[in-house]
Order: structure tokens, then sequence, then C-alpha cells
């Protein structure tokens, strides 16, 4: 699933714009434990065009340079992949409760060229595939 079926997948109207319930959707999806205010704080970062909801572009170009953010947190020595253990570690420091065995087999599930390893793309794969 890429960011473009995730936001399509949440734009119950299919009018090509999130509302904000509908972004309140999407947000939970992510992370369950997402507060009211940081919804509508991020809901209002990703409207860059200021009209009230947020366009497949907006929150594609967003979710994106996000989850690059965090892939960049998790590939520790700055080589461009994230092994099992790596991922494991950057989970558990954002506080997110896993094993070592579940990041293992999510890293397998994702690994799309089999070298044991998640690149960008393999982990945006991986992000979207819970939702």
């Amino acid at each position: 699933m890429s960011a473009t079926q995730v936001f399509a997948k949440f734009d119950k109207n299919n009018d090509g714009k999130l509302s904000l319930q509908e972004f309140h959707n999407a947000a939970l999806a992510f992370c369950k434990t997402f507060s009211e205010g940081e919804i509508k704080a991020m809901f209002n970062d990703m409207d860059v065009d200021g009209d009230g909801q947020v366009g497949a572009a907006e929150f594609t170009s967003c979710i994106e340079k996000m989850l690059k953010e965090v892939f960049d947190f998790c590939d520790v020595d700055g080589d461009g992949k994230i092994p099992a253990d790596g991922l494991y570690v950057s989970m558990t420091k954002l506080g997110k409760k896993c094993t070592k065995d579940s990041c293992a087999k999510k890293v397998q599930i994702a690994d799309a060229d089999g070298d044991g390893h998640l690149n960008f793309e393999e982990f945006m794969a991986m992000v979207f595939s819970d939702i």
C-alpha cells in the first residue's frame, strides 16, 4: 500500500480531500494514542493551501516526509537500510511495544529484495501494511 492508497482509503466521500473527521480516522489508524489536539495540529500543518481540507498531494507529501524522518532515525549507521535488530532497538526507543521476533518477522515480510534489510520503500510498505 502506498501513501496515495492510504489517502484513498480514508477519503470516504471520494472528493479528493480529507475533512478533519476523515483525517482524524486516518491519524488514529497510524497511532491510536494521538490526542485530539495533536490530530488538529497535524491537520493544520498538512493543510498547506489553507482550504480547511487536506488534499491527496498535501497528505502524501507530508506522510512520506514524516516516514522518512522515522526511517532515518531507525537507520542508525546511515547506510539506507534497516536490519531487524535495528528496527527493534529503534521501535523500543520510540516506546513501541514489540519483540525482536516480531520485528524480524515484519522485516522478512516487507523485504521485497531479500537482502535482509528494509530500504525506504520497503519500510513504507511495512508501515502501510498495518493500516
